[in-house]
């Protein structure tokens, strides 16, 4: 590991403190996993054991990085912002859909770096908070969930 052990969880740290400033509310969105530490109570238990089994004996620098996503995570949640941690499990170089599944469930799914970048947008520009602060992020079928940000806001009406 080349970067320090705890570089997300300071990342978060400094962010926080300097989005407490007065100022007009922001909303803080980064990406962390599902695959690798903060994702496990969305797992079953095959899942979890065969993550970490690689994060510890096949690639222990996987178990590391999930810490300091975990500990990144642990920072937000101790804020009172309105903050996202998305949880991709596995990310390609696909296309951009626009097809994004959110959800608590983990999902052996893959989803496109494009996608979650377009998703990351949707969701900042939408002018209302959501409940789920750590939704695992998935690759959607065509039509299955083409705005989810819109569609939960207009079922919620």
């Amino acid at each position: 590991m080349i970067s320090p052990p705890d570089l997300h969880q300071r990342l978060a740290r400094t962010l926080t403190a300097a989005m407490k400033n007065p100022g007009p509310p922001a909303r803080l969105i980064s990406v962390s996993t599902g695959s690798m530490g903060p994702g496990d109570a969305a797992m079953g238990a095959g899942p979890r054991l065969l993550f970490r089994f690689f994060r510890t004996v096949v690639t222990p620098n996987l178990g590391r990085v999930g810490k300091d996503l975990q500990a990144m995570e642990d920072e937000l949640a101790a804020t009172e912002l309105d903050w996202y941690a998305l949880r991709p499990i596995k990310l390609t170089d696909g296309p951009l859909t626009g097809h994004v599944h959110a959800s608590d469930r983990f999902a052996m799914k893959t989803i496109s770096r494009a996608d979650v970048a377009w998703y990351i947008l949707k969701l900042a520009e939408d002018p209302h908070s959501r409940p789920q602060r750590t939704p695992i992020i998935t690759s959607a079928a065509t039509g299955t969930s083409l705005a989810p940000l819109e569609a939960e806001h207009s079922a919620a009406q």
